[in-house]
C-alpha cells in the first residue's frame, strides 16, 4: 500500500464474497435476498471506512462519518438511472485511475482507485455489462463509412490549424474497432462502430450504443480519460456546415440533460469529414421508431410559394411540404429514407419542417448564409407546447413554441452596480412566429396535439371514467365575491360537457379522442384537464383576441402538489412539477374556496401519473367543496417537532384507513407501507409514490399533499444517526427539474426529499430495504443486460 493512496483516498479491491457476508452479517437489510456484490473496494489504500460496492442491480457508495463507526451514509444508484460514465486512467506523476458517473437527478459520484490494485478496464467492461442500452428503433439508413478525401494529405500548417481550433478528421472504423476492442478493450464485442474521428491524440467515436469520446492528457499522454454517454440521454442534436471565409470547420452538436454534459460539440475538419453521414447516423440512433404521414395534413402539394408582404417576411409561411420533402432527401440529405416532411415554412432565411419523426430548424448563419446548422428535435422530447393567436391591434404573427428538458443558458448575478445578463432560454425553449393571414393557427394545433400527445397516449395510468365530472355547479360569484376571484386569479369549477362541445365545434382545439373531465375558470383565463393533457387558456389584451393554449401532457408531469385553503388565504392551490428547465419546470394554479373539489383534482391527477394500466377504473366519486381535512392546531409537540425536524413513525394501516375516507388520497390498489408523523406533518410511504403532508398555519386548516411517484425516483441514500445525534436520515433523488434561479449561475438540478427520522424504536436500514424493493425489484425497470462482457466479475 502506497502512502499516496492513503493521503488521496484511493480504493482498493476487495473480495467480493467476503464483502457480502460482512454486510450481510452486520446490516442485513441493506442488499435484497435476490441482490448479489460482484465488486467490491475500501478507500484509503484497503484501510478506510468508506467502501464501494457494485451489485447486481446498483452502485453503492458507504460513507463513514463522524468519530467512531457508528455514523454511515449510503448512497445507491441503480445502473438503469446512469445516463454517462467516465474512467480515467493513471498518470505519469500520479498513481490513481478514476470513475466518474452521471445519473438522472443524482450528483455526479466520483471513485478513485489505486491503479496498481484496480484495472479500469474491467471497470468499464463491468458497466458496459449493466447498462440498459436499449435498442435502435426504426428504419435505419445506409450511409458510406469511407472517410472523405482519405487519400488526399493535409498540409503542415492545415494539421497546425486543426490542432490549435481542435478539428477533428474522419477515420477508418477498423482502426478504432481493434484499438478499442483488442488493444485496449472499452467497447462490447458486439458493439459496431459507425463512424470515428480523431484531432491530435484524441478521438470521437459513434457507435450502435453511445457516444465513446477519448480525451489523451498531459505531456506524455498517459493520463485518459473514456467518456461514455448513451444514445438515450441525447435529446436533440444538430450538423452545421462550414462558412465562406475564416470559418474552416463543419461542426456537430449534441444536447443532453445531463448536468455538467449539457451540450457536446465536435469540429471537424472541412473535407475530411462526411457531415451527412454523421447526420444519417444521428437519425438512426435517435429517432426512434416509424410513423406514418397523418391522412388529414394539408401538403400543400402543388401549391404556389405566397410570399405575401415584404414587411412581413421575418415570420414564416406554408411551403409545399412535398417538394420540400424531395429537396431534402436530396440535397442536402437531411431526412431519413423512412421519413417524410408533413409541414414546412419559410421565413427571410429560417426554415421550419414538421416530420413524422421531430421537429426540424433550418438556420442559415453569417452575410453570406452559407453556414447552415441543422437543428433536429424528436417529438418524443418535447416536454409541453404551446400556441398564440394574433391580437388584434399592430400584432402581425402568431406564435407556436415548445418546451424540452434540456439546461437554459443562466443569467450572471445581478446587483445594484451590476444588472448582470439575463437568462436565455437556449434549447430548453423554441418559439416559432408565423404570418398569421398565410398559416392556420388551429390547424397547427391540432397537428401537435396528435403528435406529441397520442405519442404519449400508451403510457398513461390508470383508466379513468370518460364521462366529464359534473355537478351543479354554482352561480358566478357577483359583487366583492367576484372582485376578490378576478384580483386575486382565483379559478371556480365549470361545465366541463359545454366547454367540451364547445372546443370540439367551434373551434375544433380537442382531439377526436380526447374528453374535457374538469374544466376551471378565472376571469377570462381557462384551465382544463382532459384524459389526455392538462391544457391552459390565457386570454390576453383589451380585446381578447389574443390567446395563449398551453398543452402539458400528462407523461411530462414528474409529481404534482394540492393544497387546501386555510383561514386567511381564500384559495386553494394545485403544484405541477415537469421536466422542463424553462419557465414551465413548476406550473401554479390558484382555485376559489368552495368552488373546486381539490382532492378529487389530486386523485384524478394519481389515477394518471401515479396508476398503472392494469388498475381498475378509477371512480373518483361525488364532488365535495367542503374543507377535506379538520383543522390540526399546533401543539408544545408539533413545536418541538417542527423546530428539530424529526419525525416519528405511527401506524400505517390507521393512515392508510384516513386517507382512503378523508381525504381521499389513495387509489384503490395502493396501500401505506410506512408512515411518520413530525408534529403536524407526515411522510407517508405507499406502494405507488411518497405523499408529504405540510400543515400550515396556527389553526392547521390549510394542507399540503405532494406526491413524488416512485416511477420517477432515480436513486436513494440513507444516513445512520451517530454517537452524538439521535435521528438518521433518508433522501430520495427524482427526475423533478428545479431551477433555483435564472439569475445565479445554474447549479446542479437535483430534486431532493430528505426526512430525520428519530431512531429510538426505529431501524433506518428498514427505509432503506423500502426503497430496494420498490425501484430496483418491483414492476418499475425491466433489467436487460448484455450477454457478453470480457469479464468475470467476483
Amino acid at each position: 500500500m502506497g502512502w499516496w493512496d492513503v493521503v488521496f483516498d484511493n480504493a482498493y479491491k476487495m473480495d467480493c464474497k467476503e464483502a457480502e457476508e460482512q454486510q450481510r452479517l452486520k446490516y442485513p437489510l441493506l442488499l435484497h435476498k435476490d441482490e448479489k456484490i460482484e465488486m467490491a473496494f475500501k478507500n484509503r489504500g484497503g484501510k478506510g471506512r468508506d467502501k464501494e460496492f457494485f451489485t447486481s442491480h446498483r452502485i453503492i457508495m458507504k460513507d463513514g462519518k463522524g468519530i467512531g463507526s457508528k455514523r454511515k451514509n449510503y448512497k445507491s444508484i441503480p445502473y438503469s438511472s446512469i445516463q454517462a460514465f467516465s474512467i480515467q486512467t493513471a498518470g505519469k506523476c500520479d498513481d490513481d485511475s478514476e470513475l466518474k458517473v452521471w445519473s438522472t437527478g443524482i450528483p455526479v459520484i466520483t471513485i478513485d482507485f489505486a491503479s496498481s490494485q484496480v484495472n479500469v478496464y474491467n471497470i468499464q467492461q463491468y458497466l458496459n455489462s449493466k447498462i440498459s442500452w436499449g435498442a435502435s428503433k426504426g428504419t435505419q439508413d445506409v450511409f458510406d463509412p469511407i472517410p472523405p478525401n482519405i487519400d488526399v494529405e493535409q498540409s503542415a500548417l492545415g494539421n497546425a490549424i486543426d490542432w490549435l481550433g481542435d478539428n477533428s478528421k474522419q477515420i477508418e472504423t477498423e482502426e478504432v474497432e481493434k484499438m478499442f476492442k483488442i488493444d485496449s478493450p472499452m467497447l462490447l464485442k458486439n458493439e459496431n462502430v459507425m463512424l470515428a474521428f480523431r484531432c491530435g491524440r484524441d478521438t470521437c467515436v459513434l457507435t450502435d450504443k453511445r457516444v465513446f469520446l477519448v480525451d489523451v492528457k498531459g505531456i506524455f499522454g498517459k493520463k485518459i480519460e473514456f467518456l461514455t454517454i448513451l444514445w438515450g440521454s441525447i435529446h436533440a442534436y444538430s450538423v452545421q456546415t462550414a462558412g465562406a471565409f475564416f470559418d474552416r470547420d463543419t461542426e456537430m452538436f449534441l444536447y443532453t440533460n445531463i448536468v455538467e454534459k449539457e451540450v457536446i460539440i465536435q469540429e471537424f475538419r472541412n473535407g475530411k469529414a462526411d457531415l451527412f453521414a454523421i447526420q444519417k447516423v444521428l437519425c438512426n440512433l435517435i429517432l426512434g421508431d416509424d410513423t406514418e404521414v397523418m391522412p388529414d395534413v394539408d401538403l400543400r402539394e402543388g401549391k404556389e410559394d405566397d410570399k405575401g408582404n415584404w414587411f412581413l417576411r421575418g415570420d414564416q409561411r406554408p411551403l409545399d411540404a412535398v417538394e420540400m420533402d424531395q429537396l431534402y432527401h436530396s440535397d442536402p440529405p437531411i431526412l431519413q429514407g423512412c421519413e417524410r416532411v408533413e409541414f414546412a415554412f419559410m421565413g427571410r432565411r429560417n426554415m421550419t419542417m414538421f416530420t413524422t419523426k421531430r421537429l426540424i430548424m433550418i438556420d442559415p448563419k453569417g452575410l453570406t448564409g452559407k453556414q447552415i446548422e441543422y437543428l433536429s428535435v424528436p417529438w418524443e422530447n418535447i416536454v409541453a407546447f404551446g400556441v398564440c393567436t394574433a391580437g388584434k391591434y399592430l400584432d402581425w404573427d402568431t406564435e407556436v413554441w415548445f418546451h424540452t428538458e434540456m439546461a437554459f443558458h443562466p443569467g450572471s448575478p445581478s446587483s445594484n452596480d451590476n444588472p448582470g445578463k439575463p437568462a436565455t432560454p437556449y434549447v430548453s425553449f423554441f418559439e416559432i412566429s408565423f404570418n398569421k393571414n398565410l398559416v392556420d393557427l388551429f390547424q397547427l394545433k391540432h397537428y401537435l396535439s396528435k403528435r406529441i400527445l397520442l405519442l404519449h397516449k400508451m403510457e398513461l395510468g390508470a383508466p379513468i371514467p370518460m364521462d366529464a365530472l359534473t355537478n351543479e355547479f354554482d352561480r358566478p360569484e357577483a359583487g366583492i365575491e367576484r372582485i376578490w376571484q378576478w384580483l386575486g386569479g382565483d379559478q371556480r369549477e365549470i361545465d366541463p360537457a359545454e366547454l367540451d362541445s364547445q372546443l370540439h365545434t367551434n373551434t375544433h382545439i380537442l382531439l377526436d379522442e380526447e374528453k374535457v373531465l374538469m374544466a376551471f375558470k378565472a376571469g377570462r383565463d381557462v384551465s382544463i384537464f382532459t384524459n389526455l393533457r392538462v391544457m391552459i387558456l390565457d386570454v390576453q389584451g383589451l380585446s381578447g383576441k389574443k390567446i395563449e393554449y398551453t398543452s402539458i401532457p400528462y407523461k411530462s408531469i414528474r409529481g404534482f402538489a394540492v393544497e387546501s385553503a386555510g383561514v386567511w388565504d381564500r384559495d386553494s392551490e394545485l403544484h405541477l412539477y415537469t421536466r422542463n428547465r424553462w419557465t414551465l419546470s413548476k406550473v401554479s394554479m390558484d382555485f376559489r374556496t368552495g368552488k373546486a373539489d381539490i382532492i378529487q383534482i389530486n386523485k384524478f391527477l394519481s389515477a394518471l401519473i401515479v396508476g398503472l394500466p392494469t388498475d381498475a377504473q378509477v371512480e373518483l366519486g361525488e364532488k365535495d367543496y367542503g374543507a377535506p381535512t379538520e383543522a390540526q392546531k399546533i401543539g408544545v409537540g408539533s413545536i418541538t417537532a417542527a423546530f428539530f425536524q424529526n419525525s416519528s413513525e405511527i401506524d400505517s394501516k390507521e393512515i392508510e384507513t384516513r386517507f382512503r375516507t378523508k381525504p381521499k388520497l389513495l387509489l384503490d390498489e395502493e396501500f401505506v407501507l410506512r408512515a411518520f408523523e413530525q408534529g403536524r406533518d407526515m411522510y407517508v410511504y405507499t406502494t405507488r409514490r411518497i405523499i408529504i403532508v405540510d400543515t400550515k398555519g396556527i389553526n392547521g386548516k390549510s394542507v399540503r399533499y405532494k406526491t413524488v411517484p416512485y416511477k420517477w425516483i432515480t436513486g436513494y441514500e440513507f444516513e445512520t444517526h451517530g454517537n452524538f445525534d439521535g435521528d438518521a436520515e433518508i433522501y430520495s433523488y427524482a427526475d423533478v427539474t428545479k431551477v433555483e434561479s435564472f439569475d445565479m449561475p445554474r447549479r446542479a438540478d437535483v430534486t431532493v426529499t430528505k426526512q430525520s427520522i428519530l431512531v429510538k424504536n426505529f431501524d433506518i436500514y428498514e427505509m432503506g430495504k423500502l426503497f430496494t424493493e420498490q425501484l430496483l425489484f418491483g414492476n418499475k425497470y425491466e433489467f436487460k443486460y448484455e450477454a457478453e462482457t470480457d469479464i468475470v466479475v467476483g
